[in-house]
């Protein structure tokens, strides 16, 4: 990445920051009556957080194709600092790198470690898609049949564009060095196990009910429909995050769908900060419960 991107991009991460700080500040005694009506529904969205960071966890270790076995239960930790660490660096790069240099440790190669995340986010964003088109279709309104018909056609053109990629491989032989490195890109495309892609989309189901709990908390009216389309939208922007921690665009999306569900402006920011807080607070305490048994694995090592 060129400098003058970094600068730009580290000063639209500073001014949102900002921003955010101002308008909490200005509009405190606003926000913090509403927080207090919504404890209740905060304590509930750390609640599904912590499953939520558990499911994706395990979906890792189960993409992970290493003859080195790992526990989930110490894994769920490093994955919790490496969630905190994405709000230092873009792209989640932070969270790559404590996952790379924990597994490390543990003799998983850099390649493997690297191959896992990337099964995980091709995954992740084929079953966004069908999460959209089936999000549209429970709507029930006659002008998202034809989006939904779009991104279902999509879908099937990832399925299909996967066999034939495999196929492809099967028969390249030139150029050399793509040819060299023919093993790698067949070992990017597939490891997709049944029991990974119950995982993602157990992860989705989570998401969705997260979105239903803290909106209907909130007095808004959404339903399952309208839930699950937010819940992928927001996986999917996360997947491709410029900023640290994707700040602000999530935030935009909770605070479009708020509008869109009959809030007001201070209702929908004060509910966009209170699930940023509650995903701080859920990576903060399982994080923090690992260190206080000794599970983090960053001081010794478990084989």
């Amino acid at each position: 990445m060129n400098r003058p991107w970094r600068i730009w991009r580290n000063v639209a991460y500073l001014l949102l920051v900002g921003v955010a700080i101002g308008l909490v500040v200005y509009w405190w005694p606003v926000l913090a009556g509403i927080w207090r009506e919504q404890a209740l529904t905060f304590v509930g969205a750390v609640a599904i957080m912590v499953c939520g960071t558990l499911v994706q966890a395990r979906n890792f270790l189960v993409f992970l194709d290493s003859p080195v076995r790992l526990r989930v239960r110490r894994f769920v930790t490093v994955w919790a600092w490496g969630a905190l660490a994405n709000y230092v660096a873009p792209f989640q790069s932070g969270g790559i790198a404590i996952r790379v240099a924990w597994l490390g440790r543990h003799k998983v190669s850099v390649t493997d470690s690297l191959l896992a995340t990337w099964r995980q986010l091709a995954l992740s964003l084929w079953v966004a898609l069908a999460g959209l088109t089936i999000g549209l279709l429970l709507i029930d309104d006659p002008r998202a049949r034809w989006p939904a018909f779009v991104l279902f056609l999509l879908w099937l053109a990832t399925f299909f564009m996967r066999q034939l990629w495999l196929k492809w491989l099967e028969s390249m032989k030139r150029p050399a060095w793509l040819a060299d490195r023919k093993q790698l890109m067949h070992r990017a495309v597939t490891g997709l196990t049944l029991g990974g892609m119950l995982g993602v989309i157990a992860q989705y189901v989570l998401g969705t009910l997260l979105l239903y709990w803290v909106y209907a908390g909130f007095g808004a009216s959404i339903g399952f429909g309208q839930a699950l389309i937010l819940a992928c939208l927001v996986y999917a922007s996360s997947l491709i995050s410029v900023l640290p921690g994707n700040l602000g665009v999530t935030e935009a999306i909770y605070m479009l769908g708020g509008h869109g569900f009959g809030l007001d402006l201070a209702q929908a920011g004060a509910l966009a900060l209170l699930i940023r807080a509650a995903h701080i607070a859920t990576n903060l305490l399982v994080a923090l419960v690992g260190m206080r048994h000794g599970e983090s694995g960053f001081g010794t090592r478990h084989d």
